[in-house]
């Protein structure tokens, strides 16, 4: 009976002891979760420059916006990338195929007569700011 309630004593006092660095530990992981999120979105938006040139390129030589062997290629590519890290590869696979799906359905959209001009305004407006 003394040993149980010496375990539970100890128990109880590291609880507490801990209990004081948990909000400043996560806050220190969100900051970092903070300056990772806006690296990833300076990124994508550069991204989505060059997707915006491609776009470009493909109109004036009359090609398809959508290039599936080129996507498929861009999947793997970043599968065997992620290879080795905490985040399984089919998760970044994953990842990866919503990102360039949105950035050819963007990339289509570049065509549309007032798109460009109001995409680019935007993107002006928000770098004002």
């Amino acid at each position: 009976m003394k040993t149980t309630a010496v375990f539970f004593a100890v128990m109880t006092l590291l609880a507490h002891a801990t209990d004081g660095a948990t909000p400043e530990q996560l806050d220190v992981c969100r900051q970092k979760i903070d300056s990772l999120d806006q690296r990833i979105v300076e990124l994508i938006q550069q991204r989505a420059q060059v997707v915006e040139e491609i776009g470009s390129i493909k109109r004036e030589a009359h090609l398809p916006i959508a290039a599936p062997a080129r996507e498929k290629q861009v999947i793997e590519k970043v599968q065997e990338l992620a290879k080795g890290g905490p985040l399984p590869a089919d998760a970044v696979g994953r990842i990866y195929e919503k990102l360039v799906t949105e950035m050819r359905e963007w990339e289509a959209r570049q065509g549309t007569p007032g798109t460009v001009g109001a995409e680019r305004r935007q993107r002006s407006e928000r770098d004002e700011m």
